[in-house]
C-alpha cells in the first residue's frame, strides 16, 4: 500500500480538487472543537464531490455501475482545532494511482488564514460489485485522478 508522508500532505498542489465547507454544530464535541471522525467524513464528502466532477456521481455509481471503491485504509492527523462556524477548504491535493487502487491525500485548511488544520489519506480499492474482485480503476475516474496528480488534461 502506498502512503504519503505527513509533511508532504501539508503542501498544496496547483491541481488540487477543493471542496469548501463550514463547521456546523453537529460537527463539534463537548469541548467545542470538531469531533475527530468528522474530518474523515469531510474527506469522504470531498471524494464524492470529486467523483461527480469526474462524471461518476456516487448516486449513479451505486445505482447502475458494476464497480465500487471501498476504503481499505484511512487516517488523519490533526494540527489546529476547528470550531463552530469555521470555513474550511478540504483539498484532495495528492493522488497516487495504481492499477486497481488509489491513495488520496487530503488537507483541511482554514479558508480565512490558509492554516493547515488536518491532513490525511484514504486508500480506495476498486472492485467488481458482484464478485468483489479487484478491477482496473474506471477510465473516467483514472483520468480525473491523474489530472490532480500531474495536471495533465487541464
Amino acid at each position: 500500500m502506498f502512503r504519503f508522508d505527513r509533511e508532504d500532505l501539508k503542501i498544496s498542489r496547483p491541481h488540487a480538487f477543493v471542496l469548501r465547507c463550514e463547521i456546523l454544530f453537529q460537527h463539534i464535541d463537548a469541548a467545542g472543537i470538531i469531533f475527530y471522525p468528522r474530518v474523515l467524513e469531510m474527506f469522504h464528502d470531498a471524494y464524492a464531490s470529486f467523483l461527480t466532477s469526474a462524471g461518476a456521481p456516487l448516486r449513479d455509481v451505486m445505482r447502475a455501475d458494476t464497480w465500487i471503491a471501498p476504503v481499505r485504509h484511512a487516517e488523519a492527523d490533526y494540527f489546529k482545532p476547528l470550531r463552530l462556524g469555521d470555513v474550511v477548504d478540504v483539498e484532495i491535493a495528492h493522488v497516487h494511482v495504481a492499477e486497481t487502487e488509489t491513495t488520496l491525500g487530503y488537507r483541511v485548511v482554514r479558508a480565512e488564514s490558509e492554516e493547515v488544520c488536518a491532513v490525511g489519506q484514504v486508500v480506495h480499492t476498486f472492485v467488481d460489485r458482484g464478485t468483489f474482485k479487484r478491477i482496473p480503476i474506471p477510465e473516467r475516474v483514472r483520468h480525473a485522478l491523474l489530472r490532480i496528480q500531474t495536471g495533465i488534461g487541464d
